[in-house]
This record gives structure tokens, C-alpha cells and sequence, in this order.
């Protein structure tokens, strides 16, 4: 929760640092805001309200499990935004670890032990020889003032955040026209001059005949 946290903290200084609009980020239309609420709320309370360590594996990991799928729905709504794709895959991860294991497996550092960050919780629990995809878990160790581990999955969506953050406070472009597709072997037809050839074929029918001075003279002649 940490990292999330920072990272929550950061994305809005994105349009700052690269002169993006606020505006334009905060005009963006979010669908499905009430899944992700929802999902984060879920989230926020398995972290501080206290679940029977009996019921960790029914009531616990059904709410876990329930809260990615409400971020996942709204992730997958609003992929028409550049870089959700990426905060889905991040999110996706993690939701998978998670689900195949009952909970995210955690590697911590031998001088952890014994520190709140060490202890299991609903989401959490010490990585186990018989834990799937390990190396999607939380493995990745940030020491010093932090002191958290995060997963791959975490990192990807970190940079979705960002991405979508950048992307958002940008000039949208408009999309260019698409081009009708012509099937093999067609040929464009064009109408104006083939009106054109159609009224000059007409007016030389209508045309008057002119006959010249010596078809004149001959059948003049001729007569004669």
C-alpha cells in the first residue's frame, strides 16, 4: 500500500513536470468510477480492519479476490485511454499470483524478521516452496526510508499510472479520416467526367450537318 501510495502522490505532479494541462486531465471522463471506489475500499479496509485469522481464507480472500475483479472492471472499461492497457496488465498480474496462491507471497530480507512489514495478513503471507508464479510476487526490495517490497506487477502498473497521467494532460489529435478500401480489381469511377464525355457526345448528335463548297459543287455538277 505504500508504493501505491507514493505513486497516487506523484502521478498528478506529471502534467507539471512535462507542461501538460490539468485541465485536460481532470476533463477526462472515467467510466465505471464506482467499481474502482468500491475495489479500493475493499483494499483499504482488509488493511486495517481485523479478520479473524480463521476466516482469511473464506471471508478474507473472497472480498481480496472481489476487489481486483471491480479494479479489473474498471481497468478493462476504460482501455480506450492510452496506457490503461497498461495499468490492466499490472493489475492482472497481481490478481493472478494472488488467486492461484490465496494471497500475495512475500520475500523479505533476513533483517526484516520481526518487523510489521514481516507479519502475514489477508492479501499477505510469507513465500512458501508450493507458492505459483514466485517471481511474479512481491520480490522486488525497496530499502532505506521505504522499507517495502513490491512485485513486478507493481511496477507495471506504477508506469500505466504515469502513463496515463502524461497522456490525459496532452492536446488529444484528432483522427484522421480513414480512406474507403477499394476490393482487388475495382476502378474508381469518375462520375463528373464521365458526365462531362456523356453532354459533349450529345451535343455532337444535335450538331447540324455542314456540308462543304465543293460537296457543293460536286452534287451541283452532278446534276448537270
Amino acid at each position: 500500500m505504500l508504493v501505491y501510495a507514493l505513486v497516487v502522490v506523484l502521478a498528478p505532479l506529471i502534467p507539471l513536470v512535462t507542461r501538460g494541462s490539468y485541465v485536460r486531465l481532470l476533463d477526462v471522463r472515467w467510466r465505471l468510477r464506482s467499481a474502482l471506489f468500491a475495489g479500493l475500499a475493499i483494499q483499504i479496509a482488509l488493511e486495517y480492519v481485523t479478520i479473524p485469522r480463521a476466516h482469511w481464507h473464506d471471508l478474507g480472500f473472497g472480498l481480496l479476490v472481489d476487489s481486483y475483479v471491480l479494479i479489473l472492471a474498471f481497468a478493462a472499461r476504460n482501455l480506450v485511454l492510452r496506457g490503461m492497457g497498461i495499468v490492466f496488465i499490472g493489475i492482472a498480474c497481481n490478481a493472478l499470483v494472488i488467486t492461484l496462491n490465496q494471497g500475495m507471497p512475500f520475500k523479505l530480507p533476513a533483517e526484516w524478521v520481526g518487523k510489521p512489514a514481516a507479519q502475514a495478513t489477508v492479501k499477505h503471507h510469507p513465500q512458501q516452496p508450493d507458492d505459483k508464479l514466485r517471481f511474479l510476487s512481491d520480490i522486488i526490495i525497496l530499502k532505506g526510508p521505504l522499507d517495502s517490497v513490491m512485485s513486478f506487477g507493481d511496477l507495471i502498473l506504477s508506469v500505466g499510472i504515469f502513463d496515463v497521467a502524461y497522456h490525459a494532460s496532452r492536446k488529444r489529435k484528432p483522427r484522421a479520416a480513414r480512406q474507403p478500401v477499394e476490393p482487388p480489381g475495382s476502378r474508381t469511377i469518375d462520375l463528373t467526367k464521365l458526365e462531362r464525355q456523356e453532354i459533349d457526345e450529345q451535343h455532337e448528335r444535335e450538331r447540324p450537318l455542314v456540308l462543304t463548297n465543293s460537296r457543293v459543287e460536286r452534287r451541283v455538277s452532278g446534276r448537270n
